[in-house]
């Protein structure tokens, strides 16, 4: 296969990547992760129509308050679906296109950095396996929130570090510093990314690379960036009360040594990260970059282990926080894919391409079936569809809306107002009485909620003006 052939192959690999995710862009944000979409969308929207200013996010949860701060990561993502909805109008579905959009971007680093390191036949496998062998990834390279811009910008990091290392460039440089420092600023956990840099310099240098100044330099500029983002971030929290918490989600020793959490962690791989297939090429792939002392792949694979311990609460309740595998786990997979086609096809050219067809065919397979599973991730409820209009129907635009029993934050989006979000926990008598009293004209009850006196409450305080089987609405 010639150079130019392998270009168009990457071409329409990379286009059919691009068809898969975008083809549900109109999707309702009511799907998997909902609670996390809503939350990013709600920021980009309010960043639209309040303040353009990426320092300053705002939720819709913020009860009667004018202003809704919060405490978070920097929000890049949401920052620039803003800036194009201020121009043509806020939708939903621009959060989708930007995240099928950095695919693209993606994809084409993927190609560009396996070449580099595998030659061009691993760099066009690499392509196809971070197209359509992820099937976690697949989906949210067409959600609404941060992590495809975090991978992203995890690839052009890998890549702005080869270049830098090939031809000591101050351009590359630059790169590698705005993108690691972004990386930390948006959600510092994924700094793991200076594990496989450092092995990308340790393979070009020896063990003496690590007292690099560059390294160095890298460290400060990204710590330094993080550090006055999170100050600042955490200033915001303190002035609000609103926060999506910062250090919730850290290393808790009964959760790392469960057997439970092992577990939870292995079965992810297995069925959403990698895939059975996938994870048998990445193990053969790891093994091969043992041998050939491949310090990028072994460093991050053991910088991904660190991150499982430092990051076990997080890890252990969200299937999209084992995401930042993916940069290292397309470079094993390619690699691994090569060396199982080989050893399959023995020493003929065509049973070798043969045996890498039937097991990229094997991948997608794998993908696809998870995709469609009775689990599937794209699946929502109509009647929350339903249920949504209905309520922004029957309230005006700055009427302030309590969710009493659900804090999940995906109806609040969705019936575009502002209001209060309490959780079963949080929902008692006097915490309802005050949030009637501070103004609020429309509460929405769980029928989850066991409390039969909060209905007295709201019955007496409002007349009921919509029911389904989740939720019964209260007009005052």
């Amino acid at each position: 296969m010639t150079h130019t052939t392998r270009l168009v192959a990457v071409g329409f690999v990379v286009l059919f990547g691009f068809f898969a995710r975008a083809a549900t862009y109109r999707a309702p944000l009511l799907d998997h992760h909902a609670w996390r979409q809503a939350d990013t969308a709600s920021i980009a929207r309010n960043f639209a129509r309040e303040r353009l200013n990426p320092l300053y996010p705002q939720v819709d949860w913020r009860g009667d308050r004018a202003t809704g701060y919060v405490e978070t990561g920097l929000e890049a993502f949401a920052f620039v679906v803003a800036v194009v909805a201020a121009v043509a109008g806020f939708h939903s579905a621009m959060g989708r296109v930007l995240s099928a959009l950095l695919f693209l971007a993606s994809s084409l680093m993927v190609w560009r950095l396996v070449s580099r390191r595998y030659g061009e036949e691993n760099g066009l496998v690499a392509v196809f396996c971070y197209a359509f062998a992820f099937p976690l990834l697949l989906f949210i390279e067409r959600a609404f929130m941060n992590e495809s811009m975090l991978i992203c910008l995890s690839l052009g990091s890998l890549l702005a570090a080869q270049r830098y290392l090939d031809n000591r460039s101050t351009g590359a440089l630059v790169s590698l510093l705005l993108a690691t420092s972004l990386l930390g600023a948006i959600k510092l956990p994924y700094l793991i990314i200076w594990a496989p840099i450092v092995g990308l310099f340790v393979e070009r240098d020896g063990w003496h690379a690590v007292r690099r100044p560059v390294l160095g330099l890298m460290a400060v500029v990204n710590l330094g960036m993080a550090g006055a983002w999170y100050w600042h971030a955490h200033r915001l929290g303190a002035e609000s009360g609103l926060s999506f918490g910062i250090t919730d989600k850290l290393f808790d020793a009964s959760t790392v040594f469960s057997f439970e959490f092992a577990r939870t962690i292995l079965d992810r791989l297995v069925r959403d990260i990698l895939t059975p297939v996938g994870l048998v090429a990445v193990a053969v792939g790891t093994w091969q970059a043992v041998r050939q002392q491949r310090s990028c792949e072994v460093f991050g694979l053991l910088g991904f282990i660190a991150y499982l311990v430092i990051v076990s609460g997080g890890n252990r309740h969200h299937d999209y926080y084992q995401l930042p595998l993916i940069p290292m786990a397309v470079l094993l997979e390619a690699r691994g894919l090569g060396v199982l086609s080989t050893t399959l096809g023995g020493g003929s050219e065509a049973r070798r391409a043969y045996a890498l067809a039937l097991l990229l065919g094997a991948l997608s397979l794998s993908t696809f079936i998870r995709l469609v599973s009775a689990n599937s991730w794209y699946e929502y409820r109509a009647a929350d569809v339903t249920m949504c209009e209905a309520i922004r129907t029957a309230s005006a635009p700055d009427d302030r809306v309590a969710f009493i029993g659900d804090n999940n934050p995906q109806m609040l989006y969705c019936i575009d107002r502002k209001g209060w979000l309490l959780s079963a926990g949080e929902s008692t008598e006097p915490r309802i009485k005050e949030i009637l009293d501070r103004g609020a004209r429309l509460i929405v009850l769980s029928r989850a909620l066991p409390d039969g006196t909060v209905r007295q409450l709201l019955a007496a305080a409002g007349t009921p003006i919509l029911a389904n089987e989740r939720v019964e609405v209260f007009r005052r």
